[in-house]
C-alpha cells in the first residue's frame, strides 16, 4: 500500500527541512519541499499530492493563501495551513480556499499528525461520497420517475433526462436555474415549500401529494418522497423522487365512485337483503383491487431495483459484473454473488459472450447501443432488448458499463419456412448457391443476391441470417422499389423530430432496428441516388445520421441486397453508382431461375403444399399425379418460384380434397406438347446439315411456342435476344441466295 503523499510549502528552510524530517517519521512521503506559491502550483500540477501543508506568508507574488485557493479549485487537493499569525482578517481570506485546517507555529508534532489524518479521512470521504453521487446519478438516468436535487433555495442541481423529459423541458433549463417550485402548481406550491422546508430542519416526512406542472402548462398529479443532503452534519439541500399517480388518483375516484354506489344501493334495496348483500360481495372486492393497486403505485420507486421484472447489471472497465438485481440473479438461476465479479464468457460460455464483448467494447468508447441478442438461459434459449450505456466519473471519463435488458423472448414469432439443404435438391445450380450462402453466412461480409424476379432471393437471404452468428438478432427486409421517394431515406436511416412535416418524435430506420441483425435491401438497383450515396458512406463507416439529425449513429448491422437487375449495365448507363457496386458485389450469389432447375419441382411442390395446407388449415392435401408434374415441368415459369406457389396456391383452391387440378389460366401454349425430330442414320445426309436441320426445327418451335416473341423464344433456346436476332438473319439471306 503506497504511503500519502505530502507537499510542504514553507518559506523558512530551517522549518521545511524540520517537518520533512516529523513527517518521515510519521509514517507519510514528501513529495517536495518548496518556498513560493509559483513553485507550489507547478508541483501540485505534476505530481498530484495527497495533501499540502502551505504557509501563509510566502515570499514571491502569489502567497499562501491565493496558492491554496487555486490548487483546491484546480485540482481538488486538501490544504493544511501552516502560520505563525492568525489575525481575523486573514483568516477570513483564508476561508476561501475551503481549507481542512489550521496550524499554529510552533506546533507539536502530534497536533501535526492528528491534523493530517483528520484532512486526509475528510479528503478521501469526499471523494467516495462524490463517485457515490455520480454513480447513483447515472443510475437514476435509466429510472422512468423524475429525479431531482436541489440547494436549500429550490434550485435545482440535478434532473434525470426522463424527468425533464416527462415535464416538457430541455436538459439546457437545468444551467439557466431551472427551480423546484416552478414545477408546482400555485394551489399546491405553499405547502410544497413548507414540507421542504421541514426536511431542511431534519424531520422525517412521508410522500407529499401535489400537482406537477409541465413547462407547456399541463398538470399531472404526482408524488414526492425527498431527503435532506447533508454535508458536515449541515443539510445543504434535497434530493428527491417524484412519481406520477395519475392512474392511483384514477383507481381512488373509481374507489369513492364504488363507495358512493355502494351506499345508495344500501338505502334503496334494504328490502331486497339478497340482492343487496350480492352487490356488496362486488364492491368490497372492486374496492380492494383499487386500494391494492394504490398501495402498489406508492411503492414502485422503492422497489424499482428489487423488484423490477428487467435484468439491470452494472460492469467494469474489464467486463466483470460489479452489479446485479435479484431478477436477474433469478432468471439465471443463481445468487447475485455467483456473478458478481464474473465476465460473460465465464457465464455463458465463448461463443455466447462474443457477441456481448463486441457490443461492451463499442460502449466503452462512448457509445450507447441498443440491440437484440440471444443467450442461453436453463438449457433453453431466451432473446433480450439490451440498452448499454457509458457510466462516467466526476470528469467524464467512463468508469464501465449500466445496462438494462428485456426478455423479449415471447415477441419474436418462430421462422416457420426454413430453406431445404443442398442435399435435398436435385439441381447443381440451386444446390451450389445454398452450399455458397452457407459459406459465406459464417462471415459478415456483404452478400449480393442476383437472379430473375421471384427467384427465392429473399429466402436464400433468410437462409444465411439463420445460419449466422446473428440469428439471435433481428431479420428485416425492405423492398426498395415499393418505398416512395420521398420517404425512402427515413425508412432506411430514421428521422429526428421535426426533420420534416408530421415528423413529431424520433423514429429509427431500419438499419438502426436490425442493430445485431441483418438488413436486406431488395431490388437495390431501384435505389435513388442520393440514397446511394449515404448507403456507400455507411458501408464504408458504419456509421450515418437520421434525416434532420446531426449526430452519427453507429450500427453493427449486416447487409445483404438482391436486385433482378444486371448492375454492370445499371453502372454502364449512369443509374447506379459503381463505387456502391463494388462495395455491394464482396460476395455474389445468383439465384437460378426455375425453369433452369426444374428437376427440384417434386420437393418445390412438396414443401409448397405443406406450407399451404397449414395456411388453410387443411385436414389433408389433394394428391398430385404424374401427368400434373409433367405439365408442370413443360411450363417455362416466367415467374419462378413466385408463380409456382400461385398455381399450387389456386390448384388447392379449386380442389381441396381429392385429386389436385391444375388450372395455368391459359398458359398452356406454354406448356410443351412434346415435339421430336427423327434422324435416320446411316442417311445421305451430312453431320453438319442433320446440325442445321435441329437448330432450324428448335428456332421454329421456340418461335411458335412464344407467338413469334423473339425474346421469349430466346430464353426457350437458353440463348440471348442478340443471339437468336443474328441467326434469323443468316437464315434469311441463305434463304434468298
Amino acid at each position: 500500500m503506497s504511503l500519502p503523499r505530502i507537499l510542504v510549502v514553507e518559506d523558512e528552510a530551517k522549518i521545511a527541512r524540520h517537518l520533512q524530517r516529523i513527517l518521515v517519521q510519521l509514517g507519510y512521503e514528501v513529495v517536495a519541499a518548496v518556498s513560493t506559491g509559483e513553485e507550489a502550483l507547478s508541483l501540485a500540477e505534476t505530481t498530484s499530492p495527497d495533501l499540502v501543508l502551505m504557509d501563509i506568508m510566502l515570499a514571491g507574488q502569489i502567497d499562501g493563501i491565493e496558492a491554496a485557493e487555486r490548487i483546491h479549485l484546480q485540482w481538488n487537493i486538501p490544504v493544511i495551513y501552516l502560520t505563525a499569525y492568525a489575525g481575523d482578517k486573514m483568516l477570513e481570506r483564508a476561508k476561501i480556499a475551503e481549507p481542512f485546517g489550521y496550524l499554529l507555529k510552533p506546533f507539536r508534532q502530534e497536533e501535526l499528525h492528528t491534523a493530517i489524518e483528520m484532512a486526509l479521512h475528510k479528503s478521501r470521504a469526499d471523494r467516495l461520497l462524490r463517485e457515490s453521487e455520480e454513480k447513483h446519478k447515472e443510475l437514476a438516468q435509466l429510472l422512468p420517475q423524475l429525479v431531482f436535487e436541489t440547494d436549500t433555495e429550490g434550485v435545482l442541481s440535478f434532473m434525470n433526462s426522463p424527468g425533464l423529459g416527462a415535464l416538457g423541458y430541455p436538459e439546457q433549463q437545468l444551467a439557466s436555474g431551472l427551480n423546484i417550485f416552478q414545477l408546482v402548481h400555485a394551489n399546491d406550491r405553499d405547502s410544497f415549500v413548507a414540507h421542504m422546508s421541514r426536511i431542511l430542519n431534519g424531520e422525517s416526512l412521508e410522500g407529499l401529494e401535489y400537482i406537477a406542472l409541465r413547462k407547456d402548462g399541463s398538470a399531472f398529479p404526482a408524488v414526492a418522497y425527498c431527503t435532506a443532503i447533508v454535508r458536515d452534519k449541515k443539510a445543504i439541500g434535497v434530493r428527491g423522487v417524484s412519481i406520477d399517480i395519475t392512474e392511483r388518483k384514477r383507481a381512488e375516484e373509481l374507489l369513492q365512485r364504488s363507495h358512493d354506489e355502494l351506499e345508495t344501493l344500501v338505502s334503496q334495496r334494504t328490502a331486497e337483503l339478497n340482492l343487496s348483500n350480492q352487490e356488496l360481495v362486488h364492491e368490497i372486492t372492486v374496492r380492494r383491487r383499487a386500494e391494492a393497486a394504490a398501495r402498489q403505485s406508492e411503492l414502485l420507486f422503492r422497489t424499482v431495483f428489487d423488484s423490477a421484472r428487467d435484468c439491470i447489471f452494472v460492469k467494469d472497465l474489464s467486463l466483470k459484473y460489479i452489479l446485479v438485481n435479484p431478477f436477474m440473479a433469478s432468471l439465471f438461476g443463481v445468487h447475485e454473488s455467483h456473478m458478481v465479479g464474473r465476465t460473460d464468457e465465464e457465464l455463458f460460455g465463448p461463443e455466447a459472450a462474443d457477441h456481448l464483448k463486441e457490443v461492451d467494447l463499442r460502449v466503452l468508447t462512448g457509445e450507447t447501443v441498443e440491440r437484440e441478442h440471444s443467450l442461453p438461459v436453463k438449457g433453453t434459449t431466451m432473446i433480450f432488448l439490451d440498452i448499454r450505456v457509458p457510466m462516467r466519473d466526476a470528469h467524464g471519463a467512463i468508469t464501465g458499463i449500466c445496462g438494462v435488458a428485456h426478455d423479449i423472448t415471447g415477441r419474436r414469432k418462430p421462422v416457420v419456412w426454413e430453406l431445404p439443404g443442398a442435399t435435398q435438391y436435385r439441381s447443381d445450380a440451386m444446390r451450389s448457391a445454398l452450399q455458397a450462402a452457407t459459406v459465406v453466412a459464417q462471415t459478415d461480409s456483404t452478400v449480393l443476391l442476383t437472379g430473375e424476379s421471384g427467384s427465392g432471393k429473399d429466402y436464400l437471404a433468410r437462409h444465411i441470417h439463420e445460419h449466422s452468428k446473428r440469428a439471435g438478432g433481428p431479420f428485416f427486409a425492405v423492398n426498395c422499389a415499393a418505398v416512395a421517394p420521398e420517404l425512402a431515406e427515413s425508412e432506411l436511416f430514421g428521422h429526428e423530430p421535426g426533420a420534416f412535416t408530421g415528423a413529431r418524435g424520433r423514429i429509427k430506420g431500419l438499419l438502426e432496428l436490425a442493430e445485431g441483425g441483418t438488413l436486406l435491401l431488395n431490388e437495390i438497383g431501384e435505389l435513388i441516388p442520393s440514397l446511394q450515396s449515404k448507403l456507400l458512406t455507411f458501408l464504408d463507416t458504419r456509421s450515418f445520421t437520421r434525416v434532420g439529425g446531426r449526430e452519427l449513429v453507429r450500427v453493427s448491422a449486416r447487409l445483404i441486397a438482391a436486385t433482378n437487375r444486371d448492375l454492370e449495365k445499371e453502372v454502364a448507363d449512369g443509374r447506379f453508382r459503381q463505387d456502391l457496386y463494388y462495395r455491394l458485389n464482396v460476395f455474389s450469389i445468383r439465384v437460378p431461375a426455375l425453369r433452369e432447375r426444374l428437376e427440384d419441382l417434386p420437393a418445390l411442390i412438396k414443401e409448397i403444399l405443406s406450407e399451404l395446407g397449414a395456411d388453410m388449415q387443411l385436414t389433408a392435401l389433394p394428391e398430385i399425379d404424374v401427368p400434373t408434374i409433367e405439365r408442370l415441368n413443360h411450363y417455362n415459369w416466367p415467374g419462378n418460384v413466385r408463380e409456382l406457389r400461385n398455381v399450387l396456391e389456386r390448384a388447392l383452391i379449386i380442389s381441396r380434397e381429392g385429386k389436385l387440378e391444375v388450372d395455368l389460366f391459359g398458359t398452356e401454349e406454354k406448356v410443351s406438347r412434346g415435339w421430336s425430330l427423327t434422324v435416320d442414320f446411316p442417311g445421305e445426309k451430312s453431320l453438319t446439315q442433320i446440325l442445321d436441320e435441329l437448330t432450324d426445327s428448335m428456332v421454329a418451335e421456340a418461335l411458335h411456342r412464344s407467338q413469334g416473341k423473339r425474346q421469349e423464344a430466346a430464353q426457350l433456346l437458353g440463348i440471348s435476344r442478340h443471339a437468336l436476332k443474328r441467326f434469323l438473319k443468316k437464315k434469311e439471306t441463305l434463304d434468298e441466295h
